[in-house]
C-alpha cells in the first residue's frame, strides 16, 4: 500500500498506524489464525492516504494559492514507481522460473495491468467471470489497492485545484475551507451510496472498484480539511484513540472478506474499520494527541521502522507468499514464516537501495518533468517480464499410460480457450441478468427438424453443447439452448461467493425458463449442472450451509426440478459431470508430460444426480464418466484428445466426440415415442 509523504509536522503515530495496517495485511495473507479480517489493513491505508495527501494539497494551496499538478505527480512518481517497478519485474521473473507454465501468460497480463495502475479493474472482472474463477492466485493481486490509490492521485488534485479556481473566481476565497468540506462530504456520501449499491449487485466491483472505495479516501480528506477547526483536548484524544483501537481490533477478528452477519463486504461492514481509522488519526491531532498513551505506543522505534518499510513490505509480501510454495513444493507453516521473513528483508533492501535514494535524487527533484519521464520509463520497463512470461509455450506432447507419446488436441497450453461460448450467441445470462427478454431465440440443430430438444443449466450443461448440436443436426432435431452462469438447475437458493450474497437472480431465471420450456412442450429436455462445492441457503431457516450439508438440499432441489418436467410428460436426460480434479489437468500435463501423473480420483458414494433421480421414471442419464473413468480413476486424455480444459469442464474438442452417443440417445427417444404411439 502506498505511503504518502508526511505533512510538515512529523507525526510518529501516523508511522505507527502504517505499521499496524501492514502487519494486519501480512498476518492475514500468511494465514495467521484469528485474523480473519486482516484485510481491513487496506481500509486503514485508504483513510491514511486520503488524510495525508489532502493535507499536503491543502497546505500547498494555503501557501501559494494554487497546487502544482506537475510537482505533485512528480513526487508521486518518485515515491511510488521505483519500488513498485522493482517488485513487478522481480515477481515476473520469479513467476517465469517457478510458476506453472499455463499460469504465466495470465500473470503477464496481471503485471501489465498493475504497471498501468488499473489492476483493481482487472481483478474485479475476473472475480465476476465464472469461467476465470478456477485460476490460481495471482502474485500481484495485492496491486488492486495500489490501483485505487493511484487513480485517486490522478483525480483528487484536479478536484482540489478546480474547486480552488471556482471559489477564487466567485470572490469567495475566505470560504474556501468550507467549500472543500462540502466537496469532500459530497464525495463521501455519493461514493458510500454507490458502495452499498454495488455490494448488493456485484460485490467484486464494490470490493475492488475505485468509485465504491473513494469514500474511505474521502473520509481521510474530510478529516484533513477539518483539522484546523478541531479543538481536541487530551482526554478527548485519548477517548478517540481507545475507540479507534477497539474498533480496529474488532474488525480484525470479526470480519471476513465474504462478509459477516449476513452482510457482504465492503458495504455497511466497511464503516467499522474506516471510522476506526478516522478516530485513530483524529486522536493524534494537536499537541494533546501526541501525549496520550496510544500516541506514545505508536511512536515506539519498532513500529516507526515498520512504518517506514510499510509500502515496500506491502509490495513484496504477497508475491513471496504466492511463489515460494511453487519453488519449495510446500505451503506449510514454517515455509510461510520464512516467506514473511524474506519479504521483510526484500522490503528493507528496496527501501534502503531504491526508495530513499530515488526519492531524494536531486537530479529528478529539480525538474518535475524529469520525475514524470522517469516514471514513464519505469512503467515501460515492466514490459520485460511481461514479454518473458507471455512467451511461455509447450508442444503439447505427453506420454500415455501405455508408454506411447502423442501430441494432444487441443494443446494443453490453449485448453482453457477450447470452449463453446453460449454468451457470445446471446444465450447465456451473466451473473446480474435474470430476465428471459435478455436472451436470444437460441435455435440450433436442424432448423427444419420436426422434433425439439432443449438444453438447460449452467456451464456444465453448455460444455456438452457441441456434441449435442452435431447429433441434433444429424438426426433432424431442433435444438434450443439457454444457460445462466453458475446457476444450478436444481431448485435451491445458492450462495454465490463472487457476489457475496444469495444468488437471487438464479432463482428468478430458473423459475421463468422452466415455465417457458414446459409451456413449449419439447420432446426432450437435457439438463446439466455443477454440484461440487456448492453452498445452499435453507429456504425454511435461512441458514447458509457448507458444501457437505448442502448436499441433501441439492438432491431434493434437483428432484423437484426434474419432476416438473416428467409430471408434464417431458422426458429428461441428466448429464452427470466428470469428477472435479484437485489439480488442473492441462497444467499438470504440461508440467509433468505424463498422463499417469495427472489422473483424477472420483469421490466415493452416489453422485447428486443419481441420488436424486435414480428411481425416477422418465429420466435417462448421460454420464460423462463412461469411457473416461474406471472404478474411481479418471483419465484426462482419451486417445489423442484432451478431456479436461480446467478442473471440472471438458474441452470443446472432446465434447464433439460425444456426438455419436447423443445421436444414439436422440434416435432412442424417437423409437420410444413410436413404440408408445403404436396401437396394441
Amino acid at each position: 500500500m502506498s505511503q504518502a509523504s508526511a505533512p510538515t509536522t512529523h507525526r510518529g503515530d501516523i508511522q505507527g498506524l502504517r505499521a499496524l495496517a501492514v502487519l494486519a495485511v501480512v498476518a492475514y495473507h500468511a494465514g495467521m489464525p484469528g485474523i480473519s479480517g486482516g484485510f481491513v489493513g487496506v481500509d486503514l491505508f485508504f483513510v491514511l492516504s486520503g488524510f495525508l495527501i489532502t493535507g499536503l494539497l491543502l497546505a500547498e494551496h494555503g501557501r501559494t494559492g494554487t497546487v502544482s499538478l506537475r510537482g505533485f505527480w512528480a513526487r508521486r512518481a518518485r515515491r511510488l514507481l521505483p519500488a513498485s517497478t522493482l517488485a513487478l519485474v522481480a515477481t515476473g521473473l520469479a513467476a517465469a522460473v517457478w510458476m506453472p507454465v499455463l499460469d504465466r501468460r495470465t500473470v503477464a497480463h496481471d503485471i501489465g495491468w498493475s504497471a498501468l495502475f488499473s489492476a483493481n479493474w482487472r481483478f474485479a472482472q475476473q472475480e465476476t467471470d465464472y469461467l476465470a474463477q478456477d485460476r490460481t492466485s495471482s502474485p500481484v493481486l495485492h496491486f488492486w489497492s495500489l490501483g485505487v490509490e493511484e487513480q485517486f492521485y490522478v483525480v483528487w488534485p484536479l478536484l482540489v485545484v478546480g474547486l480552488g479556481v471556482l471559489v477564487a473566481r466567485a470572490g469567495l476565497r475566505r470560504h474556501l475551507r468550507t467549500a472543500y468540506l462540502l466537496l469532500f462530504v459530497l464525495v463521501v456520501v455519493a461514493s458510500f451510496a454507490w458502495c452499498l449499491h454495488q455490494t448488493g449487485v456485484s460485490q467484486p466491483y464494490a470490493f475492488f472498484g475505485t468509485p465504491a472505495r473513494a469514500w474511505q479516501l474521502g473520509l481521510g480528506a474530510l478529516l484533513a480539511a477539518a483539522v484546523p477547526l478541531l479543538r481536541l483536548g487530551r482526554r478527548t484524544c485519548a477517548a478517540l484513540g481507545l475507540l479507534g483501537l477497539v474498533g480496529y481490533a474488532v474488525a480484525l477478528v470479526a470480519l471476513q472478506e465474504s462478509g459477516a452477519g449476513g452482510y457482504a463486504y465492503p458495504g455497511f461492514l466497511a464503516l467499522l474499520p474506516s471510522l476506526a481509522a478516522v478516530a485513530l488519526i483524529a486522536a493524534g491531532t494537536g499537541a494533546g494527541g501526541q501525549t496520550t498513551l496510544l500516541g506514545r505506543a505508536l511512536s515506539v522505534r519498532p513500529l516507526q521502522w515498520l512504518g517506514d518499510l510499510s509500502y515496500s513490505w506491502y509490495l513484496w509480501h504477497w508475491p513471496v507468499l504466492v511463489i515460494l510454495p511453487y519453488a519449495v513444493g510446500s505451503d506449510s507453516w514454517p515455509w510461510r514464516v520464512l516467506a514473511v521473513a524474506l519479504s521483510l528483508l526484500a522490503a528493507w533492501g528496496s527501501y534502503v537501495l531504491v526508495e530513499q535514494p530515488v526519492r531524494r535524487a536531486r537530479v529528478l527533484a529539480v525538474r518535475p518533468w524529469r520525475s514524470i519521464a522517469f516514471g514513464g520509463a519505469l512503467v515501460a520497463l515492466v514490459a520485460v517480464p511481461v514479454t518473458v512470461l507471455a512467451s511461455a509455450q509447450t508442444d503439447g506432447v505427453v506420454e500415455l499410460r501405455d508408454g506411447r507419446t502423442v501430441a494432444l488436441t487441443p494443446n494443453p497450453a490453449v485448453a482453457a480457450g477450447d470452449v463453446f461460448s453460449m454468451r457470445q450467441r446471446g444465450c447465456d445470462l451473466g451473473y446480474e441478468e435474470r430476465a428471459l427478454e435478455d436472451l436470444g431465440a437460441c435455435g440450433f440443430g436442424d432448423p427444419a427438424g420436426q422434433r425439439d430438444v432443449v438444453l438447460l443449466g449452467d456451464s456444465h450443461a453448455v460444455q456438452v453443447f457441441p456434441g449435442l448440436d452435431v447429433a441434433a443436426k444429424a438426426e433432424g432435431w431442433r435444438l434450443w439452448a439457454w444457460s445462466k452462469s453458475a446457476c444450478p438447475i436444481a431448485d435451491v437458493t445458492r450462495f454465490d461467493g463472487a457476489l457475496g450474497r444469495e444468488f437471487e437472480e438464479c432463482d428468478d431465471f430458473r423459475a421463468a425458463i422452466i415455465e417457458e420450456v414446459i409451456a413449449a412442450d419439447p420432446e426432450l429436455v437435457v439438463l446439466g449442472m455443477a454440484s461440487d462445492g456448492l453452498r445452499v441457503i435453507d429456504r425454511d431457516s435461512g441458514d447458509l450451509h457448507d458444501a457437505h450439508d448442502s448436499r441433501p438440499l441439492l438432491v431434493e432441489g434437483l428432484r423437484r426440478t426434474v419432476e416438473r418436467f416428467t409430471d408434464a410428460g417431458i422426458p429428461v436426460v441428466m448429464v452427470a459431470s466428470l469428477p472435479s480434479a484437485k489439480v488442473n489437468p492441462p497444467s499438470c500435463l504440461v508440467e509433468t508430460g505424463r498422463v499417469s501423473e495427472c489422473l483424477v480420483t472420483a469421490r466415493r458414494g452416489a453422485r447428486i444426480e443419481h441420488a436424486a433421480l435414480a428411481d425416477l421414471s422418465g429420466v435417462e442419464f448421460f454420464d460423462l464418466r463412461d469411457g473416461v473413468c474406471r472404478q474411481r480413476v479418471c483419465t484426462p486424455v482419451q486417445g489423442r484428445t484432451l478431456v479436461y480444459r480446467d478442473t471440472n469442464h471438458i474441452t470443446r474438442t472432446y465434447a464433439l466426440t460425444l456426438a455419436p452417443r447423443f445421436r444414439a440417445l436422440l434416435a432412442g427417444q424417437e423409437t420410444a415415442r413410436q413404440d408408445t404411439a403404436r396401437p396394441d
